[in-house]
């Protein structure tokens, strides 16, 4: 997910009387909510980012150390720092339990979107993909920062399930349960509808803004196939006419030999290579899918990649 929902759950956990239980408990939350994406400083390596994000960082092992050396971080800030006002003193114990916290509700977010997670860097590199909520996500945004407007002005007396912050992240979390249910019933769907040719692999993913939609990417031997199921006024597909080919098998396996090649196609989910001649050479263009459909008309070089080949 992007900065903003990673920062707005952060601040909606605090928000629900965490943050008083030590000293700086609502910036422990809040940086614990977004550290695991430390990893950004990959994007001004260029390829290298295929490689190191979502990978090192956001796994298991760094569920257990991340916590860790940001409590630590925070208790010797909390000690250096003289207090000016009365509160909760610094408890080691409490910032270690809203940075594990903290933490751990980054990679779920991340997992939620089509980009993946690889939950066990560093010892397997292999995604997993929740295809439940778009990487933005307005509704996301509306109602956490709604949960934290109401609880500015509450007191967070009377039973804690009907604080705003509480109710909420109750709300998110019914509208991610929906939301994923939705993407597994456009699954099932699809299997049920191509029985006679089913693909190798099928993506049902969420649309920007448009939560009862989901767009479909299906792989076949040759070439991916694509669709948009729509589940108003009534459930239905619409097919759209132009596949995408693979290109020759040998071209994907040269790209691997390649440094940056084997780092695009370690993360790409459904690859596909087109060889363009620019002055005489030969430049392969790799692309994923999910991002990018048309290499000559693409607007951006997210989710591309170019490889001089020589002649």
């Amino acid at each position: 997910m992007d900065p903003l929902s990673h920062t707005l759950v952060g601040a909606s956990l605090g928000a629900t009387g965490l943050e008083r239980r030590t000293r700086f408990g609502r910036a422990t939350l809040i940086l614990a909510a977004n550290l695991p994406d430390v990893d950004g400083v990959a994007y001004f390596a260029g390829t290298a980012a295929y490689a190191f994000r979502r990978g090192l960082t956001h796994g298991i092992p760094a569920m257990l150390v991340l916590p860790v050396l940001l409590a630590v971080v925070m208790h010797t800030l909390a000690r250096r720092r003289p207090v000016h006002k009365p509160g909760a003193p610094a408890s080691f114990r409490w910032l270690l339990i809203l940075s594990a916290l903290g933490v751990a509700s980054h990679p779920v977010l991340d997992w939620l979107n089509n980009y993946g997670m690889r939950w066990l860097m560093p010892f397997v590199d292999r995604w997993f993909y929740g295809d439940t909520l778009f990487i933005m996500d307005p509704i996301m945004w509306l109602v956490l920062g709604a949960g934290l407007l109401a609880a500015r002005r509450h007191t967070n007396t009377g039973r804690w399930f009907w604080r705003p912050a509480c109710l909420a992240l109750a709300i998110a979390g019914g509208y991610i349960a929906a939301s994923f249910s939705l993407t597994r019933i456009a699954a099932s769907a699809l299997d049920e509808r191509l029985a006679d040719n089913p693909p190798q692999r099928l993506m049902a993913s969420p649309v920007p803004l448009k939560p009862l939609e989901r767009a479909i990417v299906l792989e076949y031997p040759t070439e991916y196939r694509f669709a948009t199921l729509r589940f108003q006024p009534t459930p239905h597909i619409e097919w759209d006419d132009t596949p995408i080919a693979k290109g020759p098998p040998d071209l994907l396996e040269w790209a691997r030999t390649n440094r940056e090649g084997r780092w695009f196609l370690g993360w790409a989910r459904f690859p596909y290579a087109v060889i363009r001649t620019n002055g005489g050479d030969s430049i392969l263009h790799l692309a994923d899918a999910r991002y990018v459909r048309d290499i000559d008309r693409a607007a951006r070089d997210f989710g591309m990649l170019a490889l001089p080949m020589r002649n």
